[in-house]
C-alpha cells in the first residue's frame, strides 16, 4: 500500500477514534474500509471520463472534462 493511502487511513482512524471509537484495530479497519471505497469509485469515475473522452473523439467532438 502506498504512504499517502496509509496516511489517509491513519488519519481517517484517528477521526474515527476521537469520536469515540475505543478499539484502535476496528477503527483502523473501518478506516481502511472506507478509505479503499472512495479510491475505488474515484478509479472508476476516471476511467468513464476517460471512455467518454476518446468515444468523443474518434467522433471528431470536444468533451470538456
Amino acid at each position: 500500500m502506498d504512504q499517502a493511502l496509509m496516511l489517509c487511513i491513519r488519519e481517517r482512524a484517528y477521526y474515527i477514534w476521537t469520536a469515540g471509537g475505543a478499539d484502535a484495530e476496528q477503527n483502523w479497519l473501518q478506516a481502511e474500509k472506507e478509505i479503499l471505497s472512495i479510491s475505488a469509485l474515484q478509479r472508476a469515475q476516471t476511467a468513464a471520463r476517460t471512455k467518454l473522452v476518446r468515444a468523443s473523439n474518434r467522433r471528431g467532438k470536444k468533451v470538456v472534462s
